[in-house]
C-alpha cells in the first residue's frame, strides 16, 4: 500500500520562516570504529535555520526524505502492514530573498538533535523545522552505521548495522556506541563554529554560530546521547532526553535538564525506569520531568504527525507505536514543551509550562 498523494507537513506557526541545507562532515581526527575499511568518521547533517518572513520566498514543497532513505523507511512500515508514506512527504521550506537576509543567521542559538538508535535524522524534520521557526538554528545528525541508512548528497549511502547488532544486553557495545555518538555531536558543534563551513550551509552568512552556548536534545538513544554530551562538553548548556534510558558513566551537572517521558496507560518515566532514577540524583541544577499521557515510544519523533496527515487508520499496531493521542495534538504537545525548555536555556525566557500543570496541555503530568 502506498499513499497516492503528496503529504505536506504544515508550515510552522513560529515567528520565522525556515530554510534548510544539508552537508556531509568528515572528521579527519577520527577513524570510524564501525567502518570495515577504516575510513574517517562521517556525519550527515541537516541544518534548519530561521529567516525573517518579510525577507523570505516560499515556502515551497521539497522532499522530506531522500529516495533511498524513503524506500528503506517505507519498507519498515510495510513489515507491519502499514502504507508507505515516506516517499510522498514534503517539507515546506523557504529561501532568503537576498544574501543580505541571512548575513546574521549566526546570531540564532544552536540546537543539536540526535535521533534514536537505528532512526534516521529525517524522522525528526518536522520537529526540527518547528523549533527553528521560533528563532533557533537546529542541526539534526545521522550517526553512521547505527542509523538504518545514511544517504549522501552524491547518492551513495551506508547501510546501518542490523538492529540485532545493538542488543541492549551488550553493555560494552552500547557504551562504545554512546561514546562515538557523543564525539559526533561535539564534532558537529565545532564545525558550526567555522565561518567557512557555515557559509556552505547558509548562503550570505557573515558570522559563524556561537558554539559556546548550545543545547542538545534527543529521542530514545539520542536522548541518552544528549545527556552524556551535556555532561562531557561545557559548550552545551542544556539537554532534553525524550524517552531514552540512560547508559554510560554519569557525572554531576548543574546545567538544566528536561526528562520527557510517558504517562499512563503505558508509563515509562522516573517511577519505573531505574536509569532515570539514578540520573535524577546527578542533576544538581534546574531539572524537570514531564510525562505525556496516551503516548508510546514513537510519539517523540514525527511519526504521530505523519500518520495523522496520511489519514492512516488507528489500529492495534499504530497504537503500540504512537499511542492513542491524536497525532497532530501529540506533535503540538511535544514541540511546546521542547520549545519551553529551549527558551529557558538559550533565551532566558521562563515558560509557565515548566512551572505548573497547564490547562492548555492536560495530557502532560509534571513529575
Amino acid at each position: 500500500m502506498t499513499t497516492d498523494r503528496d503529504l505536506l507537513i504544515p508550515v510552522p506557526k513560529g515567528r520565522y520562516a525556515v530554510g534548510c541545507n544539508i552537508t556531509k562532515f568528515i572528521d579527519e581526527a577520527r577513524t570510524d570504529p564501525y567502518d570495515p575499511n577504516h575510513e574517517k568518521r562521517t556525519v550527515m547533517v541537516s541544518l534548519f535555520y530561521p529567516i525573517e518572513r518579510s525577507r523570505s520566498d516560499g515556502p515551497s514543497p521539497v522532499p522530506c526524505v531522500p529516495p533511498k532513505t524513503a524506500a528503506t523507511l517505507d519498507a519498515g512500515l510495510a513489515q507491519f502492514g502499514l502504507p508507505k508514506i515516506f516517499g510522498t512527504i514534503k517539507l515546506q521550506i523557504s529561501t532568503a530573498t537576498s544574501l543580505d537576509a541571512t548575513k546574521d543567521t549566526g546570531k540564532f542559538p544552536l540546537v543539536l538533535l540526535s535521533p534514536g538508535l537505528t532512526f534516521s535524522r529525517h524522522q525528526y524534520n518536522a520537529l526540527a523545522q518547528s523549533i527553528a521557526s521560533e528563532g533557533y538554528t537546529v542541526a539534526t545528525m545521522d550517526h553512521t552505521h547505527d542509523t538504518v541508512i545514511v544517504e549522501y548528497p552524491d547518492s551513495t549511502h551506508v547501510q546501518g548495522k542490523p538492529p540485532t547488532h545493538w542488543d541492549p544486553q551488550n553493555k560494552d557495545r552500547h557504551e562504545e556506541l554512546l561514546a562515538t555518538r557523543v564525539e559526533d555531536a561535539r564534532f558537529v558543534l565545532t564545525q558550526l563554529g567555522n565561518l567557512d563551513v557555515v557559509k556552505t550551509l547558509v548562503p550570505g552568512a557573515t558570522r559563524a554560530f556561537d558554539t559556546g552556548r548550545a543545547a542538545i536534545l534527543g529521542h530514545s538513544f539520542g536522548g541518552t546521547t544528549a545527556i552524556s554530551t551535556l555532561m562531557k562538553d561545557s559548550r552545551f548548556v542544556g539537554a532534553i532526553n525524550m524517552d531514552g534510558s540512560q547508559y554510560g558513566p554519569l557525572t554531576n551537572t548543574e546545567k538544566p535538564v528536561l526528562l520527557f517521558g510517558r504517562g499512563e496507560p503505558s508509563p515509562r518515566n522516573r517511577s519505573n525506569n531505574p536509569t532515570w532514577q539514578l540520573l535524577w540524583g546527578h542533576l544538581k541544577g534546574k531539572r524537570w520531568e514531564v510525562n505525556l499521557k496516551d503516548s508510546e515510544h514513537l510519539t517523540f519523533c514525527d511519526s504521530p504527525l505523519l500518520m495523522n496527515l496520511s489519514g492512516m487508520e488507528k489500529t492495534v499496531v499504530t497504537t503500540k507505536m504512537v499511542g492513542t493521542l491524536d497525532g497532530a495534538r501529540a506533535f503540538e504537545v511535544v514541540t511546546a514543551y521542547v520549545k519551553a525548555f529551549l527558551g529557558y536555556v538559550l533565551s532566558e525566557e521562563e515558560s509557565p509550562l515548566l512551572k505548573a500543570a497547564s490547562d492548555d496541555f492536560p495530557e502532560v503530568i509534571l513529575g
